[in-house]
């Protein structure tokens, strides 16, 4: 008897080590591959942006074969659930609109009435990316969410991410996530923990609505478009981020969510206050996934394909009917009488200007930075250029994701969130700017 509990002790210590020896593994793996720029043919990306990049060139027309077979199942099995089920048949029959104008834009010559040129290269480049990143992103997201890096990271940070943000520590690998990639992969591991149980609704809808923001890519590009410079940027920003996020964190809609989580499990947000690397690690093989690594990699590209079947027709459609609105000068003179009083209050320059830019944002960012008038004063485009970075609750992009999740946001929680957002940007980038001038208004 002595030698069978022997041999079943070491049993177990060999079982227990070999899934140390996972965690670290994967857990650096997930790392490497999604936040650590690495040099190739003279571009500094992550992996995640290397092997998009490769498909993107090598294989740019079965991407678009791709996004027709997408589009055109989500179209027909939307049809064929609406008859079942008696539902808004019209609503569905719309969605067969987006097939037109990704045909159009794949194979014609943009030919569908009311396209703006722009907005049809904007269509273009967001479909093949999402298409891209997305998936690929899925498969790998495994390496992050099953193998303990969370439970490690949740033990060290969560003391200070709960004091300061009301999130627990282990979604600091979502934001993450967010930093290095795009809001849609950092959105999708967002919905995977809300489902999994693993963070409460009101985590998941600040996340989502307050730290889908801080994009490494945007502050690039963004800067290089304003013509600001990208260190004087990238520093504001981090200033405001952290500022922001505390305060909206502790408002309305944020703190009227329920701390609950979708689904009940085993698996409990936990505070090491010593020896949390054993802590966490204890944790992790208490815890810890019985899937199989190839067959996880497999299911998150599944439902990443299932997310882009309803993704990209709604995508595609808010970016059509979203240029034609925008243009509407009712709407153009109602944010005026909205943000005028603010902005004459803080006597922000280009006042219509911003204001503008205010609306164009909302629907999509990168069609509102290309419509700035770079010849408005410095201090206002430097302005612009940090309500562009950290413009989180966009339309075309946020919005459409999220309504397709469990994170119960609706639309006035949503516009709500926007409104705040540009307020308090205003006004603390003001009391910055003023204080930085050497008086005080």
């Amino acid at each position: 008897m002595e030698g069978v509990n022997k041999n079943c002790d070491d049993g177990k210590v060999l079982v227990e080590f070999a899934s140390v020896l996972k965690l670290i593994i994967y857990s650096i793996i997930g790392i490497v591959v999604f936040f650590i720029p690495i040099k190739i043919n003279g571009h500094y990306w992550t992996i995640i942006y290397h092997i998009s990049y490769k498909l993107q060139t090598q294989a740019n027309n079965f991407l678009e074969l791709c996004v027709i077979v997408y589009v055109s199942l989500s179209c027909i099995k939307s049809i064929f659930i609406s008859k079942k089920n008696g539902t808004n048949e019209i609503l569905n029959y719309i969605r067969l609109f987006s097939l037109i104008i990704i045909l159009s834009i794949f194979y014609g010559e943009n030919e569908i009435i009311l396209l703006d040129d722009n907005v049809s290269l904007l269509i273009y480049e967001l479909v093949i990316n999402i298409s891209t990143v997305f998936p690929i992103s899925a498969i790998f997201i495994t390496f992050l969410l099953d193998y303990g890096l969370l439970d490690v990271v949740e033990s060290y940070c969560h003391t200070f991410m709960k004091k300061n943000f009301n999130l627990s520590g282990k979604t600091i690998i979502n934001i993450l996530l967010y930093i290095s990639t795009d809001c849609f992969c950092g959105m999708f591991m967002t919905s995977k923990l809300y489902n999994e149980g693993k963070i409460r609704l009101n985590e998941a809808c600040n996340i989502v609505l307050n730290f889908s923001i801080l994009s490494i890519p945007m502050i690039l590009y963004v800067s290089k478009e304003l013509n600001i410079k990208c260190r004087d940027l990238a520093i504001i920003v981090v200033f405001l981020v952290l500022i922001l996020n505390i305060l909206m964190s502790r408002l309305y809609p944020i703190k009227k969510k329920k701390k609950s989580y979708f689904t009940k499990t085993s698996y409990k947000e936990t505070i090491h206050k010593s020896d949390k690397l054993e802590k966490a690690i204890k944790k992790y093989l208490k815890n810890k996934s019985k899937t199989n690594i190839f067959k996880s990699m497999l299911n998150n590209f599944e439902e990443s394909i299932s997310v882009l079947m309803k993704l990209i027709p709604n995508l595609v459609l808010v970016l059509y009917l979203g240029q034609i609105i925008i243009n509407s000068n009712l709407i153009s003179e109602t944010v005026q009488v909205i943000f005028s009083p603010i902005l004459e209050l803080l006597k922000i320059p280009n006042k219509s200007d911003l204001s503008i830019f205010i609306i164009n944002t909302f629907y999509n960012n990168i069609i509102a930075i290309d419509n700035v008038n770079l010849h408005v004063q410095y201090s206002t485009r430097l302005l612009i250029a940090i309500i562009a970075v950290l413009n989180c609750t966009c339309i075309s992009s946020n919005y459409i994701y999220i309504n397709n999740t469990n994170i119960k946001l609706n639309k006035k929680e949503f516009l709500v969130s926007y409104i705040q957002r540009i307020v308090l940007i205003i006004f603390i980038y003001s009391l910055m700017y003023y204080f930085y001038r050497g008086y005080i208004m």
